[in-house]
Order: structure tokens, then sequence, then C-alpha cells
């Protein structure tokens, strides 16, 4: 009996190695999804553009790309979306003002495929304006907002989107993340931020849509779930995105803010969508940098910045919801979910309790604001009051 145990222990370790091997050269660790192992091997070995491009005066999709500094990353994430399966599509690209070679490669690419669109700001304006300006720019039916470090991983992606979109006329449609972390060469799912299981093709439409986030952490008919605040994970109808960002407003992000941007334009974007699906579908990977933004490493006053950029965003994004009254169950996962960066600001410094204090009364002499909602944030006043 022992040595059937060993055999299978053996068995299973070898299988395991053979998956990793096939899966890329570069010995990638994978966690809880070798079944897509074909998306990965693709991902990490993508073949020079070689589709047949359709050109129209309105394509389908827009791709919207933001770039700064992306020499390393732009040419990947170019080739992933011109080897889609599905070819009626635009790509927007906005540089800001990027200081390495970004704009050369962007350029050579271009000349081999006219639906490359290029706009180049003459200074440095922010990611969140970039964004924007792709989004202005675009004439497509339906958008796609992704970040120029990262992959588009499966290359029947846009199709599948295609054809999905076709038979229900969506305004918002989700598909599943992998995110790879670059230094340790790692592929995984991060629980945080994305569900990994078999999605139903159920609906939600208005007015549930109102209070997605509330279905976030629940079942919906005991079938379908949703987790993912991000932008970048999202098919959405272009005419629900710009009432999302006429709604928002110009001046918004009127400092240069560093992170959480994409965030707001999810949320008022899923407010103004008229229904919302997903697909079981793993048709993205998420690039962890250690120098990126949001996840490299910071000194004590970069640090700091980085958290109160966060009580910035969480307050004039509590004086965007204030028209929705009894809807504020979004802002309340919202800041559930960054609240421990404003723990973090107290630590770091007291400079900036009294404004940590002053949101927090805000939110407590908020008539529609939830109890649940009053309870955690008083839990948090006492945590920042000691």
């Amino acid at each position: 009996m022992k040595l059937i145990v060993e055999s299978i222990k053996i068995l299973l370790i070898l299988s395991y190695l053979f998956i990793n091997l096939m899966c890329n050269t570069k010995k990638l660790y994978i966690y809880k999804f070798s079944s897509y192992k074909h998306y990965i091997r693709d991902c990490f070995n993508l073949k020079k553009y070689y589709r047949k491009p359709i050109k129209k005066e309105f394509p389908y999709i827009s791709i919207c790309l933001p770039v700064y500094n992306m020499k390393l990353y732009i040419e990947k994430i170019i080739t992933s979306i011109l080897n889609q399966s599905f070819q009626d599509f635009e790509i927007i690209i906005v540089n800001d003002f990027s200081k390495d070679n970004t704009l050369e490669i962007i350029k050579k690419l271009q000349l081999k495929d006219d639906r490359i669109k290029l706009v180049n700001h003459s200074k440095q304006l922010g990611v969140y304006t970039s964004r924007i300006d792709a989004i202005l720019l675009s004439r497509g039916k339906y958008l796609i907002l992704i970040d120029p470090d990262d992959i588009l991983l499966n290359q029947n992606l846009l199709q599948e989107l295609f054809t999905y979109n076709l038979k229900y006329n969506l305004d918002i449609v989700e598909f599943t993340v992998i995110s790879y972390i670059e230094k340790k060469n790692i592929l995984k799912i991060i629980k945080k931020y994305y569900h990994f299981h078999n999605f139903t093709k159920a609906i939600i439409r208005q007015p549930h849509l109102d209070n997605i986030y509330y279905y976030f952490k629940k079942d919906l008919n005991s079938t379908f779930k949703v987790g993912c605040r991000v932008i970048w994970n999202k098919f959405i109808k272009r005419k629900a995105l710009m009432k999302s960002i006429e709604y928002i407003g110009e001046d918004f992000y009127k400092k240069f803010f560093i992170t959480a941007e994409d965030t707001t334009i999810n949320l008022m974007s899923i407010h103004f969508a008229k229904n919302y699906s997903n697909l079981n579908l793993p048709g993205y990977m998420y690039n962890i940098r250690e120098k990126s933004m949001t996840h490299g490493k910071r000194d004590k006053i970069k640090n700091i910045l980085f958290c109160y950029n966060h009580l910035l965003y969480l307050r004039k994004f509590y004086v965007l919801l204030k028209n929705f009254n009894k809807n504020r169950i979004i802002l309340h996962n919202e800041l559930l979910d960054l609240n421990k960066r404003l723990i973090k600001l107290n630590e770091l410094t007291k400079i900036y309790n009294e404004e940590i204090k002053d949101f927090y009364n805000e939110i407590l002499n908020d008539k529609y604001a939830l109890k649940i909602f009053k309870d955690d944030v008083i839990k948090y006043y006492k945590t920042i009051s000691l």
C-alpha cells in the first residue's frame, strides 16, 4: 500500500513539473489553473502579428491604452492585441510624455498597422487624463481599457466577447484575470480582486445593478458572483463609459493622483449600465511589477503620499455619490477595501489625522449611510483616535 501511495506522489510531482515546463520555458510556478496552460504558453510565446486586419471607419471595439515609460512591455501588449482572432478593432494609445524610447517602439509598430492610433502629451498629465483622452478619441461601440504592462491572455478573447454580446446586447461583460508576479516568476489568482471559478451566464439588470457591490459579497440566485473593482477586465459599452466620465467631470483629478483612478470610472460605469454579466474565460494577464506605483516598494515619504492619495480619492468619490442618495453601498465596499491605507497613513504620520476624522464624521452624519457602514467607520475612527 505504501509503495502505491509513494508511486502516486511521484507521478503527481512529475506531472506538475511537466505542466510547468510545457507552459513556459521560463519555468513559471503555476497555481490552480493548469487546465489553462495553453493560454499561458501562448501568452509568453507571442507570435508576431499575422492576422489579416479588418479596417472600418467605426470599429466594433476600441482598446484604450495609456502609456508612460513602457519600453519593456509595450510591444508585448500590442502584439497580444494584434494576434486576436477577432480583428474589428482599433488601438488608441496615449503616450503621457514618456522619457524612454516607448514612443519610437509605438511608431515602429504603427507603420505595420494603421489601426494603431497615437496621441502624444507635451507634458506628463497622469494616467487618469491619458485614459480619458483615449476614451474620448475612441470610435468603437465597445471599449476595453487596459494597462500597458499587461497582456491579453487568450487569442480568442475579443471573439468570445463579441459572440456573447451579440446574443445578449450587454452594457458590461467581465472576464477572468490571471496575475503574474514578475519578480518571482509566478502565475496565480489574487483572491482579493478576482474570482476564478465557473461563472454562469446570469445577467444582473437595473435596479439591482445600482447596488452591485452588495452582490459582490453574495450569490445572486445562488449562481452569479462578480468581484473585480478594476476597469481592465471589462468589456464596456461606450455609451455607459461616456456617461460615467461626463458625470465624474474634468476637475475630479485636478491634483496628480497616482492610483485608484480606474476604480472611479469602473464604479460610475456600473451605475450607468443597464445590465452586467460575465464570461468564464481567462482573458487577461495582470502583471504585478516590483517598480509599479501600486505594488512597488516606496520610501516613507512616497508611502505617505500614496496613502494620502486614497484619502483624497475617497473624499472626492463620496461627493460624487451624494446624488445617488441611498446608493451609498458602493462607497461602503470601496472604503472597506481601501481603508487600511488610511490606517497606515495614521501610522506613518499624525499630520492627516484631522482630515481622516473629518471624512469619517461626514459619513457618520450621512442619513443615507448604512448601519453596517457606520459601524465600520466607528471602529476605524477609534483606531485613529488612540
